[in-house]
């Protein structure tokens, strides 16, 4: 028995699946696209998770200042990679 469109076994999607996006913002239908990029998933895995280093500044306030660059994370727009807590 073949596999029709949509179904499970077909690895293909219908259109239908992607009616949300419909409802999203730019910047939600970026990150859909960008959390799905093979490449960028590859960058987030290989970049090292290192905490900030805290600057007392002398108004009392802590700045928290990266150890390094994420140059990865630059390439894609980004400030550095989220790690989930």
């Amino acid at each position: 028995m073949a596999a029709t469109h949509g179904s499970p076994t077909s690895g293909r999607s219908r259109l239908s699946d992607y009616d949300y996006v419909r409802t999203l913002t730019r910047s939600r239908i970026a990150w859909e696209y960008l959390r799905r990029h093979a490449d960028y998933r590859r960058d987030w895995h290989n970049s090292a998770p290192r905490r900030p280093r805290p600057i007392l500044l002398s108004d009392g306030t802590v700045l928290l200042q990266a150890q390094r660059r994420f140059r990865r994370a630059e390439a894609w727009g980004l400030y550095g990679f989220r790690r989930p807590r």
